[in-house]
């Protein structure tokens, strides 16, 4: 098995670290959806 490349772990952490802010983003704007929502119909 050969070695992996610290290009590769580099590649790994961007994407790894690019999907928790897009989760993030996602979540923050779906809270804030629901508090509006729930606003609303309170």
């Amino acid at each position: 098995m050969l070695p992996i490349s610290p290009i590769e772990y580099l590649v790994a952490f961007a994407l790894a670290y690019l999907c928790g802010v897009l989760w993030s983003i996602c979540f923050c704007k779906y809270v804030s959806k629901v508090q509006r929502e729930a606003t609303c119909h309170a």
